[in-house]
Order: C-alpha cells, then structure tokens, then sequence
C-alpha cells in the first residue's frame, strides 16, 4: 500500500497520526480563495514537488498525477522483479474532479491571459492521467481503466479489479485513486453548493461527522494506492498478504443527484456482506463514508441499521474525514488503506471532532479515542453524489 494524505506521505506516518487524532485540516494560504466562504482545506502533508519530480516532470504531471506516483512508488519499492506476463497486470485507478484543477491555470490563462498556450494540457488534464502514468512507469500492461464515481471512484476500482481478478482475466492490479480539488475556482464552485464547512476560526475543527453540530464537507486531495492479487499470484511470489477482499457490490440510489436514498446504501451493504459470505452479525467494524453533512450522516446511520439490523450498535462505526478532509476520487482508497491497517492491528482511529452528539447518529462512532477491536471483516463505505454506492468488505487473510 502507498499513501500521499494529508496526514503524511507514508503509510506509518499516515496510521500514526490517524490513530492519534490529528487532523490535516488547515488554512489555506497558497491559493486566493477570496470569492470563497470557506477558507481551508486538506492539503497532503510533507509534499514538495521538486523533491520527488523534476522540472520536466512538473511541467506535464498534474497535481493529481503527482500524488498518484508518489503512493504507487511506495508501493512498488516493495516488490521484487516480478516475473509472468505483464499483460495481466492491470491499473484500476479513480480520478474525478483533478482534470477541474489541473485545467483551470490553462483556462485562466485563455480567457484573461495572453493565451500562450501549453502542449501538455490535454495529456494533464484527462482522468485517466494518474493511472496511465503508472501503467507506463511500471510496465503494467494489462487492462488501463480510470473509475469516475465521484466520491465513490477508488472504491469501484478495487471492486473493478477484485471482479476481473476473480474471473482470471488478471492477476493483480494497483487499484485506487488521486485526486485533489484544492483549487479557487473549484473550491468556489463547491462552496456555492453551500456543502462545505465554513468554520473558518478553527479549521481543524470544522468537519464533524455525526455531530449535531455539523455543516458540511472539508475538501482535501490525496492518494491511495493498493496492489491487489490473486491469492496464486501472492503466494507464488511470497508476498506478505494484509488482508483479503471478500466481498464488493455496487447500487445505484436512482433517487437524487446530490441527496442519498436510505436502500441504495443500504442494499449496497447488504449485497457486499452477500458477496462474502458473511451474515450481519460477522461485521467487526464499519469504516463510514461521513462526509460531516446534515443529510448524509442521518442516512448512512439509517442505511448501517437496515443492513445489520440489531447488531448495528454493537459494531464500531468510524468517519475519518475530519481527519483527512474529503479528497473525493482518492477517499475511498485512503479509507481502505486504514481498514487494513485496522485489521493488521486490531486497532480503529478515532471519528474526530464529535462535539454534541446527535440523536439521530446514534450508533458507535469511536469518540473517546483509538480503541482497540478484534477485527476479522469490516466493510468500508463510499457513497458519492450521483447515487453511486460501493461497498468493499476487507477479512483478516488466514489462508486456506
């Protein structure tokens, strides 16, 4: 696994500082964002461009494409020379609104600028950028396929990739996303949704998911990236094995673009735990979508109650965007790195920032601090505007 998060650009630093309740949310300073209400954001920690890409580099990687690079080297500093044949390994990477960001300099400069131009937009710009770019840095041929679910985006690609490798049509794929949304124009855009938190007097404090008291998204940026395998190819190499898919599915809602249904999520859940093989009451921990806005929290605890039922409140239910704001495309595989990291552990972080509680987020949000729990399943939410719901269940690997 690899990480560039606002927690920190490597997988320990990115656990430790989950696990100890810090937050990557900050005021914004490097951008005008004068015509924005909200003033902060997530921007990943510990990121210097010219430390990791040349000049060169910089010139035709976006932002997004960076931070893609810079997970999927951790990820492939770990391997040996792998063997076999490269046309089934594959890259499932989520992007969404990084070709917004990367584009507005070059749109700026066409319509207010002397329009010089810039041969690299086209190829900065495209979603597909992230995950091209490892395909051609690693030699990963097989198949090249970028997931834009919005909010949901990582999370499909590593249902995507878990489906393709289980039908044999590959062996192993980094799977994930990069994204970021740290941009003025972009940012504006998303504060005239009237989403985001607009606490401007202590940023990092500002995202609340479940709390009575919460008003809205903290856009961040990141990545995360996973290598996953058939359990033949892992073995074969002698892989450490983290932990293993057990189950995916995928709704729709059908219902609204940017208000959830309570089913979508909830038959989302349920199909996942189908998928597995697992009944409700074999769910150890729920790592929560919480986006900190007043109507997705009430409908993702709804939706938790109707997949599990009763056994809903016994189970520890966890949001970590107040840690590391909402990086959209890239969320899902962030929160998906810390259910592994959970797993290997047996330990959760903490749901930061619940001030006063909310009568109707009644469930086991984690508040006290990071606990520790025997975990062997946990299912990991990602619920985007659109109505697009994945659900990824992550098991303790045993071995067969």
């Amino acid at each position: 696994m690899g990480v560039a998060s606002p927690l920190g650009i490597t997988v320990e630093d990115f656990w430790k500082n989950l696990l100890d309740g810090d937050t990557g949310v900050a005021t914004l300073t490097d951008i005008d964002l004068s015509k924005c209400r909200t003033k902060f954001g997530a921007p990943v920690r510990g990121f210097d461009p010219e430390e990791h890409f040349s000049h060169r580099e910089r010139k035709r990687l976006s932002r997004a494409t960076q931070l893609g690079l810079l997970a999927s080297d951790q990820v492939m500093a770990g391997l040996d020379s792998l063997n076999g044949d490269p046309y089934r390994r594959g890259v499932i990477i989520g992007s969404s609104i990084a070709g917004y960001s990367a584009a507005e300099a070059h749109f700026k400069d066409y319509y207010a600028g002397p329009a010089k131009g810039n041969p690299f937009v086209i190829s900065k710009v495209m979603n597909i950028a992230p995950g091209s770019n490892m395909s051609i840095r690693y030699g990963f041929n097989g198949p090249l396929v970028t997931t834009d679910a919005a909010c949901a985006s990582a999370a499909q690609a590593v249902g995507f990739a878990y489906q393709q490798i289980q039908h044999g049509f590959m062996d192993m794929a980094l799977v994930g996303g990069a994204d970021t949304s740290l941009t003025p124009a972009v940012m504006q855009a998303w504060s005239k949704m009237r989403v985001l938190s607009e606490r401007n007097e202590n940023p990092a404090e500002a995202c609340r998911p479940f709390s009575r008291d919460r008003d809205g998204i903290v856009l961040g940026e990141g990545a995360g990236v996973l290598l996953v395998e058939s359990e033949s190819s892992a073995r074969g190499r002698g892989a450490e094995i983290l932990a293993e898919v057990s189950g995916y599915a995928a709704t729709s809602d059908g219902h609204h673009i940017t208000q959830p249904s309570e089913e979508g999520p909830s038959e989302a859940m349920r199909l996942a735990l189908e998928n597995a093989g697992l009944a409700p009451e074999e769910v150890d921990y729920i790592n929560a979508h919480a986006t900190a806005t007043q109507w997705n929290d009430k409908n993702e605890t709804n939706a938790i109650k109707k997949a599990l039922g009763e056994h809903a409140y016994d189970v520890p239910v966890v949001g970590i965007k107040a840690a590391i704001g909402h990086s959209i495309a890239a969320s899902g595989a962030l929160e998906l790195i810390s259910v592994v990291l959970s797993i290997r552990d047996n330990i959760v972080p903490p749901t930061i920032n619940v001030f006063e509680p909310d009568p109707d987020c009644d469930l086991d949000y984690v508040t006290e601090g990071k606990r520790a729990v025997e975990i062997n399943h946990a299912v990991s939410n990602s619920f985007a505007f659109g109505g697009s719901n994945a659900v990824v269940v992550v098991s303790r690997y045993t071995g067969y």
